[in-house]
């Protein structure tokens, strides 16, 4: 979990708060709590002792659940050649894409034209459209984090949980009210809902999270 542990650990003390709350962290929000929060989320309350994988294999299980296109994000590459980033915009853009695939064409169309007003991508609506997950890699950093924050946006509403605005930045309120609870419930849908171990909820926030970190600055 070295890789997570520096993630968090340079970042602000809001944004860790905020994974906190999005990985329902009772214990603190320092970077070695959160470290062990993952681990407990992954591999339960006795498993963590055991449980020392990478925050890549935690991605990668994630990824795994949600059944992205994994010969789309090899791209005749192993899985050892993968960096963590690569897999964690391949979750997101699985998750966007399943919420589209709830929505009605108009909503598709509405939600491409509000998040394009957010950046000058020539490609953003053919890449959102386009039917292929992995096109994503094509986009600039902020278009990433663009998606990622639609995601995490509409998730958390789905889930139930707040966070300040200000943390979207491309979620609008447009966006949400196109969306609606109809949207919010599909992305949810999109994740396995269950009360035993892993957690994979709380663990597909974490990484959504973890990506819009990344492309943040």
């Amino acid at each position: 979990m070295q890789e997570f542990h520096k993630i968090v650990s340079l970042v602000t003390e809001e944004q860790r708060q905020n994974m906190a709350q999005l990985t329902d962290s009772a214990f603190g929000n320092s970077p070695e709590t959160l470290c062990n929060h993952i681990r407990y989320l992954r591999a339960g309350s006795i498993g963590q002792l055991f449980w020392n994988n990478s925050w890549k294999q935690v991605v990668t299980d994630v990824a795994d659940h949600i059944d992205i296109d994994w010969f789309s994000t090899l791209k005749g590459r192993s899985w050892h050649n993968l960096e963590s980033q690569e897999i964690e915009t391949a979750v997101v853009a699985k998750l966007f894409q399943n919420m589209l695939s709830q929505l009605s064409p108009e909503q598709r169309q509405q939600i491409v034209m509000e998040m394009k007003k957010e950046t000058d991508d020539p490609h953003l609506e053919g890449l959102l459209l386009g039917g292929s997950a992995m096109a994503v890699a094509r986009m600039s950093g902020f278009g990433v984090y663009l998606l990622a924050s639609t995601v995490l946006g509409s998730l958390t509403n789905a889930l139930g949980i707040t966070l300040p605005f200000a943390v979207y930045m491309g979620m609008s309120q447009t966006i949400a009210f196109i969306l609606g609870p109809v949207g919010w419930v599909a992305l949810a849908g999109s994740i396995l809902f269950t009360l035993n171990q892993p957690n994979w909820n709380r663990l597909s926030l974490a990484v959504v999270y973890v990506s819009m970190l990344r492309h943040s600055t």
